[in-house]
Order: structure tokens, then sequence, then C-alpha cells
């Protein structure tokens, strides 16, 4: 069968031009020379090859143009400027025949973005003629670089109907940002044009401030509030730590209909994390799903530190391993919340995945290392640290005071020295707490001559530990010196010289010190009633101590924690009140504190009472069967009681090892002998 060929119609021919059939002809001679090119185009597109990143492209058109206008060189110019090419920008500037308005904006705005405030103040001088945006662009410029005296001179010259509010707006932010909060506000109330930037900023200064009521009253007053002013409004509560009350205006923008943003989510993810409130937390990231969020990686990291703080690290990680992009933020987020929760193996294998490192993620580990008593893997993970900063060499510092090395302490502070990190004050407390715990006096005032040299004297941290050091080393009189050179020493301060005034049995001095805190301004806390019961202890005074302990509750409102009960017990055992001791362990919500039972234990030996000894020593070894100090003053005292056989018996005991593998046996033995 032959095959089907398709026929179809040809296609007429193009007509040419001479083809077309033409009502009119028109003479050769009468057809129109070729237009010339339309300046004005030829300007529209050098300046939409300037906005793409076309210089070449311009400044080729530029050079083609059969005619060009002020118009044109500053297309040019702006194109150089747009792209942060100074110097041709320059060039253009100074080849032009004639200048306008716009070429000279164009040129300040380019030292502006250089960062070259100075250079751009001087050629707003040499301008011939000036409009609002010179002066706007000049005054946030040298502002912004902290040049206020500059910036004041030209706010000075604007003339007023120029001068609000964008001129007053940049000066308003460069004060701001300098910390001169009332000069802001003087700009502000002199200003006849507020938009609602110069309110937002107003706001945002008080928070920052500190000066919440203000900034309230200032937010309740503006004629319209936008994302920003609201957002710095629930800041201000968030990082005066009152979460709830953020929260609360977090609630109040939502029902006003406002669109809330990144920015303002994030807050109320942190006010969640540091308030603890899970069930809102839960709701605010429900939200940011339900606005199509969750993608961004600014609040996955604020989801991920939520989490953590919570303790669910199955939920930090899920959402990590959700993110679609993942910034450095997010890893080293992650590995924080494991390292908190002594989860330091799922640390370690993240931080190995890490794409790459910065200075928290290798502090991080080595933290992480140290909080387990891995000091030997810690300090390895420093070596390998490519960049050591200052906040790295702290935390190894910080680590090892806490692991009890004083003396690779004082080694690790000299070496961050020797090796060009300048040390700061939290590391040099570290050195201090050593120093004092070896009692290196010599070398501890050589470190307070440091201090005075570096001018961290007057820092509270410093000034606590020289005080506790000069405790420690003996020297009591140097301790209040130091103690009473501060005006108005910080709590901790305070803390630590009623300590030594209880440790060197000063109970009167440390009992005016507690009256005159309270005077000062100061309320009591943990550590102040710890002070206070040692020198209570130490002094013999157990009515006064029972009348302290008592207060703490009905008084001062603090619970009392296994520490003081310990402190009550000594007291009340070094006054030969062993049953009343006893007693006081007993009423503890958790009786099971072995330095509450040790400190019975040592005052039944005192005072040569084996009954309340053997029952001590038996609570003792039912908790750690191989405490030493249980067997030792237990077996002294059969010795001092002539019970020669229980005391070979108890040694044999501990000879043997048979505490861990009789526990009970052993146990048994020292409970009948009670009865």
């Amino acid at each position: 069968m032959a095959a089907l060929r398709l026929r179809l119609p040809r296609a007429p021919a193009i007509a040419t031009l001479t083809s077309v059939p033409r009502r009119h002809a028109i003479p050769q001679e009468e057809v129109p020379p070729p237009r010339r090119p339309n300046t004005a185009h030829l300007n529209a597109l050098l300046t939409s090859y300037g906005r793409c990143g076309r210089l070449r492209n311009a400044q080729d058109l530029f050079d083609q143009m059969p005619r060009r206008d002020v118009i044109s060189w500053t297309a040019l110019l702006t194109a150089y400027a747009d792209n942060g090419d100074l110097a041709s920008a320059r060039l253009v500037f100074d080849d032009m025949p004639r200048r306008n308005a716009a070429s000279w904006n164009a040129l300040l705005s380019v030292y502006l973005r250089a960062g070259q405030p100075a250079a751009a103040h001087a050629l707003f001088c040499k301008m011939p003629a000036r409009n609002a945006v010179s002066y706007g662009a000049v005054i946030s410029g040298l502002a912004r670089a902290g040049m206020l005296r500059e910036a004041e001179a030209v706010y000075a010259e604007v003339p007023r109907h120029w001068r609000d509010p964008l001129g007053s707006n940049a000066l308003m932010a460069g004060y701001l940002k300098a910390g001169e909060l009332d000069m802001a506000l003087r700009v502000f109330e002199g200003m006849t044009v507020r938009d609602v930037i110069s309110w937002s900023a107003v706001v945002d200064g008080l928070c920052k401030h500190g000066s919440l009521s203000e900034a309230r009253k200032v937010f309740e007053t503006m004629p319209e509030r936008n994302v920003v002013s609201w957002t710095s409004m629930i800041c201000g509560y968030v990082k005066l730590r009152m979460y709830r009350d953020g929260l609360f205006l977090f609630l109040d923008m939502r029902r006003a209909g406002l669109q809330v943003n990144t920015t303002t989510l994030s807050v109320a993810l942190d006010a969640c994390a540091e308030a603890g409130l899970v069930r809102e937390g839960i709701q605010i990231h429900s939200l940011i799903i339900a606005m199509g969020f969750e993608t961004d990686v600014f609040l996955g990291d604020s989801i991920i530190i939520l989490y953590s703080r919570f303790g669910w690290m199955v939920d930090a990680r899920r959402v990590f391993a959700c993110m679609k992009w993942k910034d450095i933020v997010s890893w080293n987020s992650l590995i924080t919340g494991y390292v908190q929760h002594n989860m330091v193996e799922e640390a370690h294998v993240l931080f190995k995945l890490m794409p790459e490192k910065d200075a928290v993620s290798w502090t991080s580990m080595v933290v992480g290392f140290a909080n387990r008593g891995w000091m030997r893997e810690s300090v390895e993970l420093f070596e390998q640290m490519p960049g050591k900063d200052e906040v790295a060499w702290t935390a190894v510092i910080s680590s090892l005071i806490a692991n009890g090395d004083y003396l690779s302490t004082v080694r690790w502070f000299c070496r961050m020295a020797q090796e060009g990190c300048k040390p700061n004050t939290i590391a040099f407390s570290c050195l201090l707490s050593a120093l004092a715990s070896l009692t290196m006096l010599n070398q501890g005032m050589q470190a307070h001559a440091y201090a005075i040299n570096m001018g961290w004297v007057f820092d509270s941290s410093v000034h606590t530990s020289l005080v506790s050091m000069y405790a420690k080393c003996g020297r009591l009189a140097e301790a209040y010196r130091v103690f009473s050179s501060i005006s108005r020493p910080s709590l901790f301060a305070t803390n630590s010289m009623i300590t030594a005034f209880a440790q060197h049995n000063f109970a009167e001095d440390a009992f005016k010190l507690f009256t005159k805190m309270q005077i000062d301004g100061h309320k009591p806390n943990h550590v102040t009633f710890l002070g206070i019961l040692t020198a209570c202890s130490r002094a013999g005074l157990v009515q006064q101590g029972y009348n302290y302990f008592e207060s703490m509750r009905s008084v001062y409102g603090i619970e009392p924690n296994p520490d003081h009960y310990t402190c009550m017990v000594d007291l009340l055992g070094r006054g030969g009140l062993l049953a009343e001791a006893l007693e006081m362990i007993n009423s503890m919500p958790q009786n099971d504190h072995s330095d509450a039972w040790a400190a019975l234990l040592s005052a039944s030996s005192l005072h040569s009472n084996l009954a309340y000894a053997k029952i001590a020593a038996h609570k003792l070894l039912e908790m750690d069967p191989y405490d030493a100090t249980a067997y030792t003053v237990l077996s002294n005292m059969f010795s001092s009681a002539g019970m020669k056989d229980d005391e070979v018996m108890l040694k044999g005991l501990q000879l043997s090892n048979m505490a861990s593998k009789n526990a009970g046996y052993s146990s048994l033995i020292i409970q009948e002998k009670v009865a």
C-alpha cells in the first residue's frame, strides 16, 4: 500500500516592502532621515545597567552617547556609587561639566557607604546647594560613626521645614547608639513633626536604658504603632526578665491584628525559654508553622534553644534535622544543649559532623569534656583548637578550678598571659581562688597588685575573690581592708566577708555586717545564712543560731537547704545536744545528706558518745560502704572505750573490703552494738 502523503498548501511568500500595495506612495526624497537616539531613553538604560551591576555596559553606553546632560553624568556616577566603586565615582564627579544636587548627594552616599564619614562631611561643606536628602544623609552618617558633635553642627543648620522628621530621626539614632538617652529625648521633644520611626526610636532607647515604665508611657501615647515599636517594647520586658509581661504584650499585638515578624517571634521564644513556659513555647512554635516561617533559619535556631532549655533534646534534634538550611548557630545551639544536659557523647558526634566550626563550637566541647571530669580530653581538644580566644582559655581555667586542680589553674593562667591572650576578670578570679586554696599569700599579693594595675579591683568578682583569698590565707585584717575599700560592695563580696568573719571566730562582726547589709539594701540569700550559721556554730551560740535558722523561712522566705541543716547539726552537736542534732537530721526533707551525718559523727566523737556515733557511722556506711572516715572515727572510739574486740573486727572489715561485699552484715553489726 502506497504511503499516504499529506499535501499541505504552500505558505504564501513573505511580502517584501516593495510588494506591499500602497494607496499613497511616498516619494523617495520624502523618506524621513533616521531618528537620533533619545537622550532620556539612553539615560534610563544607563540607570538600568547601574542597578543591575553592569558597570562595563554602563560605561560603554555613556562613552557612545552623542549627547550627555547632567542626568547622564549623575546616572553613571550613581552606577559606580551603588556598586561601591569609590575611585571611579570620584573620577566621574570631577569630570562633570555641571553638577546638580543629585550628583553631590550620590558622591556623598559613596563616602558614607565606604565608611568615610569625615570625607563625606568635608564634601558636604563644599556643596553649593543642599536639600533635605543631603542633610539627612550626612547627619545619619556622622551620627552612626559616633561623630555626634559634627552631626549636631549640621543639624543646627538644617532649615526647619527640612529638619523633621528625617534629620531629627538621624540625630536621635546617633545619640541612642552612643547611649546618650537624654540628648535623644531632647531632640524628640523639640520635633514639630514626628513619624512612627521617631516614636519607635524613643521606645527602643528607653527600653535599652532600663526605663521600662517611661517606655510604656511613650508606647501607649503613640498615635500609630508598627511592628518595630511593638517588638521594641516586648524586647524591653524580656531583657529585664519580665517575661510574662512581654508575652502578654505579644498577645495584645496579635489581638490588635498587627502582623508579627521573625524578630518578634524570636523574642517571644526567648521569653518562653528563659521563663520555662513550656506550653506557651509550643504554641508559638505552632504559630510559626502556621505562618509559614518554619524554614527561617533564625527562628529554627531559637526553637532549638527553646527545647534545649526544657531538656527536650529529642525534639531539639528533630527541629535541627528538619531545617533545610542550617547556619553555624544551629549546630552550636544543639551542641550547647547536649553539653548542658550532660549528653557529651551526642555533642561530640555532632561536633565531628560540623561542616565548619568556630570558637563557640570548640569551647562548648571543651566545657562538655571538663564537666564530665575528662580534663585530659578537654585539654587535648583545646590544644587542637585553631584560634584560641579568651573565652576558650577562660573555659579551661574555670574547669580546672571546678575540678579542684588548683596548681594547674595557676599554671594555665600564666600560660594564657605568656601566649599573648589578655586574661579577663573571670579567669583572674579563678586564679585568686586557686591561690587562696593553696594558701599562696605572696603570689596572692602579687596578683592583687596586678589587679590594681589592670583596674580590676572594682569588679565584683575580683573584689570578692580578693576578700576570700586574704581570709583563707589568714589575713583577716587585709581582707576587711579590701572589702571596706569599695563604697557599695556587692552581695557576693558581703557574703565573702561574713564567711571570713565566721571562719576566724569573729561572730559579732559577722552579725553586725549582716545587719548593715540589709540597711544598705541587700537582701540576704542562702550563702549569707550559711556564713551566719557557721559563725553561730564556731562561737557556740545555740539559741542565736536557732533564731537565725527559723527566720530564714518566716522572715526572708528562704527554704533551708541541706548545707544549712548541716550547720545546725554541727551547732547543736558542738553544744552537746546530740539528741536535738539527730532530730534536726530527721526533720530534713531528705535525710540522706552525708555531710549532716558526718557532722553528727564528729560531734559524737567530740563528746565521746558511742551510741550516737554508731547511729551516724551506720548511716554513713549505708550510703557509702567505703567511707574511711566513718571506719576511722568509730574504730578510735572503740579503742578509747576499751572495746578491743569491736575495734579489731571493724578494722578487719575495712581491710578486707567486706564493707562492699557484706554491706548488710557490717551495718548490722554496728546497729546491734547500738542496742
